[in-house]
């Protein structure tokens, strides 16, 4: 009895024993596909393009203040009331130069009398007859001179509205009116770093701050002169609050962007534009590069796959490479590949890392 246990003991032993190789034997060969299969490489991402950030404020793309000018004499006649929506070309007020339109009647006499002198001339008087024709036409372009000082037209520059305010004081100047463009537009700063990787055209998204409102906008154009206290635009003088309190040692430049909204937003509003470098080109590892005969390819992932993809590159430093054509941001490649790796192997991308 006791010997047939003990031979039961020994054949269940030995049964346990086999399954277990058995277990053992499928458990390896199983490891062996997953590591021909599912190969584990280090994936690596092209990094995404570096944002550009601009700081900039809410304003009119046109404003001008019309401060009177003495030498043209004193405000005869404003033409337009507050609020106003004038054209181009219109009449916003008119100069009377008082000197002038008493020198020009001055001279009219003197012409006057020289016309008279002239006809009781008789025709054997031919030098006093000369001298007068000369003193005729002297007069006469002196009229002409001043002809158009007596009164100066102002007018419109372009389509706006009037603005005519109590207080129109600008130091020492006074302020007859001012003509506001309602369109709006953002005058933004680039540090000097940033600066150069702006183009006209490129496409910002902007960020209201106090609003949270977010909008399109187009870089109209781009100042190569450092911000100062007061933004100068062909005839517009706007205030803008662009000089940078940090980095002593850095310049910052104005942007002028068009935005597409109009609505629900006010000048001064502060925003923040958000854009990116469009001359960058993606950065790649130079050991994921295998050279097959001179043509350059790399490994690239997708869906989990492997998928040999030829590109075009050029040296950015001792480890990188630029993408000149090829690769996307964003893309995963295999950073160092090897040369047992083929078209359609899958790929384990939980390894993927930069």
């Amino acid at each position: 009895m006791k010997d047939r246990k003990k031979t039961l003991i020994i054949i269940s032993a030995i049964f346990i024993i086999a399954i277990l190789f058995v277990i053992i034997f499928f458990l390896n060969h199983n490891k062996q596909n997953v590591n021909k299969n599912n190969i584990k490489y280090d994936v690596y991402t092209i990094p995404s393009q570096q944002n550009i950030f601009l700081d900039g404020e809410v304003q009119y793309s046109k404003k001008v203040n019309f401060t009177e000018d003495t030498t043209k004499g004193t405000i005869d006649k404003i033409n337009v009331e507050d609020k106003q929506q004038v054209e181009k070309g219109q009449t916003l007020f008119t100069y009377k130069n008082e000197q002038m339109i008493e020198q020009y009647e001055t001279l009219t006499q003197q012409l006057n009398n020289i016309q008279t002198q002239s006809n009781t001339i008789s025709s054997e008087q031919n030098n006093m007859q000369v001298s007068g024709v000369n003193s005729e036409k002297s007069v006469q372009q002196q009229l002409n001179d001043i002809k158009d000082k007596r009164y100066t037209t102002i007018s419109a520059p372009f389509d706006g509205i009037i603005s005519i305010t109590a207080d129109n004081e600008d130091n020492t100047n006074k302020i007859v009116l001012t003509l506001i463009d309602p369109k709006k537009q953002v005058i933004a700063s680039a540090s000097e770093k940033d600066i150069l990787k702006l183009k006209v055209n490129q496409k910002i998204k902007i960020s209201v701050y106090g609003t949270n409102q977010e909008f399109n906008g187009t870089i109209s154009s781009i100042s190569t002169e450092p911000s100062q206290s007061q933004v100068t635009q062909g005839n517009t003088n706007t205030s803008s609050n662009l000089i940078q309190a940090s980095g002593a040692n850095v310049s910052y430049y104005p942007v002028y962007i068009d935005i597409d909204n109009q609505q629900g937003i006010y000048p001064g509003f502060h925003v923040q534009g958000t854009t990116v470098n469009e001359s960058e080109l993606p950065k790649i590892p130079s050991s994921s590069i295998f050279n097959n005969n001179g043509v350059k390819f790399v490994w690239l992932v997708e869906n989990k796959k492997l998928k040999k993809v030829p590109l075009e590159v050029e040296k950015y430093n001792s480890t990188y490479m630029q993408v000149k054509s090829g690769l996307n941001f964003d893309d995963k490649i295999i950073k160092n590949p090897s040369d047992e790796m083929k078209e359609g192997n899958s790929i384990d991308t939980a390894s993927s890392g930069n």
